[in-house]
């Protein structure tokens, strides 16, 4: 009676397995439901990579405390804006602060504090409203960092890095524009 029992209550068993994988397989949206599968990333989110920047790709970073960064690249459809923003806050640059960071100084910072930092594939000029010896300064970065939360500091600074050297900058444009467009980005995240 036992053996019986057992070989229904198998037959059972096997019978819901088959019912729930013919469910999964006809629907595809059941598919690793829960897992993100490695390289996809849904549609209703912002491209978002832990893996770091592409390589040789101009980028957006988005960071947040206490979050992943969220990356962003030309092809997608909040970079021209955002970039259009920290272009202006860069080339309103109209001072220079005396101090520097290394970058393990820099790196702290940024795990530390919420900033857009845009990076160039390759060094990139740009010329500024600060003026040195009557002409406007130009500057080369390949980096700039532009913090919404430095406790400690004016905030209007923006950090740039050209190789491994950094340049700390006072811009007469404020953050507000800039926290509008990367707001719906971090809620995002």
């Amino acid at each position: 009676m036992k053996k019986v029992l057992y070989l229904v209550i198998a037959c059972v068993a096997v019978g819901a397995l088959i019912l729930v994988g013919a469910d999964v397989l006809s629907n595809p949206g059941l598919q690793g439901a829960g897992k993100e599968m490695p390289g996809e990333v849904p549609e209703s989110q912002t491209p978002c990579s832990a893996d770091g920047p592409r390589e040789d790709t101009p980028y957006i970073e988005i960071h947040r405390v206490g979050s992943r960064s969220v990356f962003l690249y030309p092809d997608d459809s909040g970079y021209p804006a955002i970039e259009a923003e920290c272009r202006e806050q860069i080339q309103s640059i109209s001072g220079q602060y005396k101090m520097g960071f290394s970058s393990a100084e820099l790196e702290a910072m940024k795990q530390n504090g919420t900033y857009v930092a845009m990076n160039f594939s390759v060094p990139t000029t740009f010329e500024t409203s600060y003026l040195v010896g009557g002409l406007l300064k130009v500057i080369t970065v390949n980096e700039a960092i532009i913090f919404l939360d430095l406790e400690g500091y004016p905030e209007t600074v923006i950090i740039t890095r050209a190789d491994d050297k950094s340049g700390v900058w006072d811009t007469s444009r404020n953050r507000r524009e800039l926290r509008d467009l990367v707001a719906p980005v971090m809620q995002e995240s």
